[in-house]
């Protein structure tokens, strides 16, 4: 099938781009700078031009599209949350899936399925309560977020689209959030943040794609799928398995309130965690390549 992305040239669409082309899928992406994109995108992708979720929807990107991947957004882990980044992180999120969904309306184009991304921030913080997809939103401003943003692609269905909005935890692999956990275990100050005791729901990335490909060829995902390994882990286990991967000692716990003090409401993406079981996945048959941490971190580091 054709599948178009929007955010195909992050850490995560570009071996989306790979997995589906290998898939034997044909791939467009939506980019803000084709010449750029195109440099760094396999030579078989084809880039659309798009200035940005504010300008007008490009008339033919949606022709013969059977699937459309929303990945595109602000990102939440860099910077602290002032009032403009947060502002950023929604409206970056709402505006480029209320303009595909518009054009999809608008434009008469109806593909098979809608994937959007989402996170597990969606549940917010959580104790020890296993998190299927069924549990309540929360109230803090990550799952304000995310459930704006899931509301906004569901509208897509009133179109007789498949929808399927992706709950994605951390993501472990080369960059991203795993390369800011292992620089204080390379210079032997590693450890847990705050009590250690937060649960951390983690995915490598190449399940990720997996998960996205999977959902894109499978008539039976939709709703909310929680894109998560199905072996969470405490804080201080994660931060044990990872120190022994790297063959570096976890020691060093890092107080909340200083995370507080650098990072500000940010931290609180730290210092909370959820327990996120990907129990609709596992109904569905998906096999995981890594399942767990220690697979997936030598998978990575070795």
């Amino acid at each position: 099938m054709k599948i178009l992305i929007a955010g195909g040239t992050g850490f995560i669409g570009k071996q989306l781009c790979q997995e589906l082309l290998s898939a034997g899928h044909q791939v467009a992406v939506l980019s803000r700078n084709p010449s750029q994109a195109q440099g760094t995108l396999p030579e078989n992708v084809e880039v659309i031009g798009w200035e940005n979720s504010e300008a007008v929807f490009p008339a033919t990107a949606l022709q013969g599209v059977e699937c459309i991947v929303n990945l595109a957004g602000e990102s939440i882990g860099d910077g602290r949350w002032t009032k403009a980044k947060k502002e950023r992180i929604l409206g970056s999120r709402i505006k480029t899936t209320q303009a595909i969904v518009e054009a999809i309306k608008n434009q008469g184009v109806n593909p098979k399925v809608f994937i959007s991304a989402s996170a597990i921030g969606f549940y917010g913080p959580c104790q020890d309560e296993e998190l299927t997809e069924s549990a309540p939103a929360g109230q803090d401003f990550l799952a304000t977020v995310c459930r704006a943003w899931e509301s906004e692609a569901y509208r897509a269905e009133h179109e007789g689209v498949r929808v399927a909005t992706v709950r994605i935890g951390v993501v472990l692999g080369n960059g991203g959030a795993l390369e800011r956990m292992m620089l204080p275990f390379k210079f032997y100050v590693g450890g847990p943040t705050g009590s250690g005791n937060q649960w951390l729901s983690w995915i490598h990335v190449k399940d990720l794609v997996k998960i996205i490909r999977f959902a894109a060829e499978n008539d039976s995902i939709n709703g909310p799928v929680n894109a998560t390994a199905p072996q969470p882990l405490r804080m201080r286990d994660f931060c044990d398995v990872l120190g022994k991967v790297m063959g570096r000692p976890s020691w060093l716990s890092v107080p909340g309130f200083v995370l507080r003090l650098a990072l500000g409401e940010m931290a609180d993406m730290v210092l909370n965690g959820q327990q996120v079981i990907p129990r609709k996945l596992l109904e569905a048959g998906y096999k995981f390549h890594h399942p767990t941490a220690k697979d997936a971190l030598e998978a990575i580091i070795k």
